[in-house]
């Protein structure tokens, strides 16, 4: 009898031992959730066990570049995003989102070559037509650019980033009225984007609203103090405005952030120059035009700079 026992009891151990284990199934559901609530490299985990009990599981590659992706490991995430595809081609979502990791490394032409069959798939997607028309913009495509953005709008008016980028491409055509106009929907979309306000201080700095320009910057910095374009744009409204001691401080800021920002250099020179520092001035402009800053020769040359 002692031994018929131990038998059962090891067949119940056994069968208990076998319930326990977790299935693929439950390690993708597991990722899913971590996911969810944003616990990233748990969601990895998760994935990497479901793929190695499943390894033909081509929604679990996906989702697994999508953590990576929002870890911002785009290089792992477009790795998994080709083996998902290569499982199951044609699912418009991996082809999207590959898109995104393309674009975020710069490699324009390739978010494109996706962003294009992400659309063929979904031909009303505003955001690939959005950053379709972003990656055409940085690749100095600007009617194309225009048109896709356009089109995006069309299709979705609350993403604030197309607004953006549209921005963008007006700016680069000197249309500041409809950059501002573009970026005024862009930011009562979203107030907390350091760059929009930023992009519509440029416009207002070209249509000489330096006061205007001068309040964009403050915000921009506001969100991203260690944003050094912005204290150099906002060190050329105050020089614009004859206010030479708050220039300098902003442009020492700006150089104190980045040191090989030749624009810094000049202007600080220049307002140096006027507050009677010829020295300083001197200095300034000769680092400038080091950095490559071409005004800054004729700006020496009538300081006497030696």
């Amino acid at each position: 009898m002692k031994k018929a026992a131990s038998v059962i009891l090891a067949l119940l151990i056994s069968l208990t031992g076998l319930n326990a284990q977790t299935t693929a199934t439950e390690y993708f559901d597991a990722g899913y959730k971590k996911y969810q609530s944003k616990d990233y490299n748990g969601a990895i985990k998760d994935y990497d066990k479901c793929i190695q009990m499943d390894p033909k599981n081509a929604d679990a590659y996906y989702n697994r570049g999508m953590a990576k992706y929002s870890l911002a490991k785009d290089d792992d995430a477009i790795l998994d995003y080709n083996k998902s595809i290569e499982l199951k081609p044609g699912m418009f979502d991996v082809y999207y989102n590959r898109g995104l990791c393309y674009f975020y490394k710069k490699n324009y032409k390739m978010a494109i070559i996706d962003f294009n069959i992400a659309l063929s798939i979904k031909s009303d997607h505003a955001k690939s037509y959005c950053y379709r028309g972003a990656c055409n913009y940085y690749l100095a495509n600007d009617a194309d650019a225009k048109k896709d953005l356009t089109m995006s709008i069309g299709l979705d008016q609350s993403y604030s980033w197309t607004y953006y980028y549209r921005a963008l491409v007006k700016y680069a055509e000197a249309d500041d009225e409809g950059a501002i106009a573009d970026l005024d929907k862009a930011i009562s979309l979203s107030t907390t984007e350091y760059l929009f306000y930023y992009q519509r201080g440029l416009s207002k700095y070209q249509k000489k609203d330096y006061n205007g320009a001068m309040s964009d910057f403050s915000m921009s910095i506001g969100i991203k103090p260690t944003h050094a374009a912005s204290y150099t744009w906002r060190g050329c409204c105050y020089f614009a405005n004859a206010k030479d001691k708050n220039a300098i401080q902003d442009f020492n800021k700006a150089i104190e952030l980045n040191a090989e920002d030749s624009q810094a250099y000049h202007y600080r020179g220049l307002s140096k120059s006027y507050s009677d520092d010829k020295s300083g001035a001197c200095t300034d402009l000769k680092k400038a035009h080091s950095l490559g800053y071409s005004k800054s020769q004729a700006e020496m040359d009538k300081l006497g700079c030696k």
